[in-house]
Formats: C-alpha cells, structure tokens, sequence
C-alpha cells in the first residue's frame, strides 16, 4: 500500500512541541506499515539535515507557504474564510499535491492537523472517491478559537464551525486524539465518517524518570510546555501572578522551573533565584524527577494536552483546571482538577501533606 503522509510541521523525534513529537511517531509507524511519501508543508525554512525520517521513508517533498497566502483564500470567499484551516493552504500546492497523488497512485493520504484540512477539498474534486483520505484532528479548531479571546474569535467562529464540518465530511476516516474530541465531533458535526481514537505515545524520556524521596524537592513547581505557544505563555503569566508569587509572600518555600523551548524576551526575565526558565532542554527527566507538584493551569487552547499524561506517566502529582485535564483519563489520586482560582488552596494543601478534596470529573488509568 501507497500512503501520502502530509503534515504543515516537521515530525521530530524530540520535537520543542509535543504534537510535532507525536507525529513523527505515527509517521515512523506507517513506514513500517506500508510505502510512504511525506509533504511537508511549512511557513519556515526546513533543514534538510533536520529530516530524521528520510531513511524511513521513500521521499520527502516540501512545499512553503507565508501569511499572504492567506489573502487571496480571504478574497476568494471571504464568508466562508477561516484563517486557522486556511494556515497552509495555498491553490499552487493543492496542485501539486494532486499531482503527486496521480504520479505515485497513493492508496491513502493522511492529512496530519487541522492545518492541512483544506486540502482535502483539491482532493475530492481531482480523485473523488478515488482515493481514500484520513485526517488526524489533533485539535478541534473550532473549540480553540472559542476559547480565545481575540478578534479572531469575533469575526470568524460562525466560518470555523461551518468549514470544520465540511472538511471533517470529505474524510473517509477522522483520526482523534481522545474519547471526548470523538464525542465533540458527533455532537458538533453530525455526519461525519468513521471515527477512531488513536494511542498517544509518551516521549521515551520518561522510561528513565525515577522519582523517590531522594529526588523531590519539597516546594518545586514543574511547569512543562512550548514556550512559543501563547496559551502556555498566558497561562504561565496569570499563575505567577495569581498563583505562585502570593504563596511565596504566605511564606511557602516554593520554587518555579519553567521547562520548554523558545520562551519570550518576557517570560527569561522572569529567571532569578524563585522562578527558573530553562528553554528547551534535550533531556529534561531531571526536573519531573525533582519536581514535587506539576502544574498546567491552562485558560485557553483544546485538545489533549500531552503535558498533562506526561506530568501523570512521570508520577508527579498535578494541579490541573478542568480545560487543562480535557480528555485525560485519571483515577482521582495524582491529577487534582480544579478552576483557576482554587489553585492556591490545592497546592498547599499539597505541599503541607494535607488532604485534598478535588472532584475528579474522569478516570486516568497509571
């Protein structure tokens, strides 16, 4: 079988960003399933030497796109327009993209996040049934930019919501991360094809965490996630605030490790003897094996966070807020769920040794 990997990212064993680690993954096992091209379809310059997958694959193709090709979609039908799906689309690639269908006679193409959707639609009108596309929704958009408070949110939700669900129906089969995003996709958009829920593999990293009384630091705060995403950097700034900096003045010996690639100009000053802003780091075992509390106090964003099953796969007890826990399985014991402004108490009732009373809305299964 002939399979067409497409993806606006570059899968990476020890990708900054867990979504890219996670589909490197699924790319390394179609390869071993069946022969397999990849397009890459990127805003940034891709180094060759950056492709670990080459030798796993038959061959890779990259296509770039810049934020003005975002114009032409716009004016082309700007009711229907929405900027998130419409990210990497550009009508020469979809071009190509059918080319390449028709020389190599794929069986399949994968389309691999939302961002790579839109091309389903080049695809159907080419092929029509003549080729079977799967798509891997490793968020839903339309949740993300309700969440977001921006003007995005004001001007194109009523577009996202209508154009996720045609793109989702051209799909022989939607790939999910999570139970909940499959029920989201059945309550939101019904009509839509065969569903899966795919396994997440953790990072290999976290074979190698032991965590024991001889490595815990009474008092340290892990917060885990790339930097470059603003969710993470928001949600990073109102816990400081909020959160971590009134405990300190209550007299808590805390200490905060902020552990992921690219932080801002804004969030390295925050480095000094209470808060530590590592960047990304190759291998960061050391700080799950030291932290005694993880944290991932989000406010905005959808989808599986993949920092939240890895705090938990590492044994570390977690303060969570409920969007935060999204889809994570649990069983009560190390994943405290609660809303923002709960944070406080619940860390330090963790850190005193108190008991703590969180109602867990799901199950998570060590």
């Amino acid at each position: 079988m002939k399979q067409l990997f497409v993806t606006p990212f570059l899968p990476q064993k020890n990708a900054p960003q867990a979504g890219h680690r996670l589909a490197y993954d699924y790319l390394i096992k179609l390869s071993a399933e069946s022969e397999l091209d990849v397009l890459i379809v990127s805003r940034v310059p891709v180094d060759e030497k950056a492709v670990e997958f080459r030798a796993n694959v038959r061959n890779v193709y990259i296509q770039y796109v810049s934020r003005f090709d975002l114009i032409p979609s716009f004016l082309a039908n700007p009711l229907t327009f929405s900027p998130r799906l419409f990210s990497r689309y550009k009508p020469a690639i979809g071009k190509f993209l059918c080319e390449l269908v028709d020389r190599n006679r794929y069986d399949t193409v994968r389309l691999e996040f939302s961002q790579c959707f839109a091309y389903a639609q080049n695809l159907r009108d080419r092929f029509h049934d003549g080729v079977k596309i799967v798509m891997c929704a490793h968020d839903l958009q339309i949740q993300v930019i309700l969440r977001v408070k921006s003007i995005e949110g004001w001007l194109f939700t009523r577009q996202t919501f209508m154009l996720e669900q045609r793109l989702l129906k051209l799909a022989d089969k939607v790939l999910v991360l999570s139970s909940k995003d499959a029920q989201l996709i059945n309550g939101l958009y019904p009509g839509v094809g065969t569903l899966q829920v795919v396994p997440i593999s953790l990072p290999a990293f976290l074979k190698e965490v032991r965590r024991s009384k001889d490595t815990v630091e009474k008092g340290n705060i892990l917060f885990w996630g790339a930097m470059q995403r603003r969710e993470n950097e928001e949600a990073l700034l109102n816990f400081i605030d909020t959160i971590f900096l009134p405990l300190r003045r209550r007299g808590l010996q805390l200490k905060l490790f902020v552990v992921g690639s690219d932080p801002s100009d804004r969030v390295k000053r925050l480095n000094g003897d209470d808060i530590c802003v590592t960047g990304f780091v190759e291998n960061p075992g050391k700080y799950f094996e030291s932290a005694d509390i993880g944290v991932v106090p989000l406010l905005s964003g959808a989808g599986v966070k993949l920092k939240t099953l890895e705090m938990l796969a590492a044994k570390l007890p977690v303060v969570s807020t409920p969007l935060g826990a999204e889809g994570v399985e649990h069983d009560g014991t190390l994943l405290n769920v609660c809303e923002i402004d709960e944070f406080q108490d619940v860390i330090e009732r963790i850190y005193r040794g108190d008991p703590v009373n969180v109602n867990a809305s799901v199950a998570y299964q060590a």
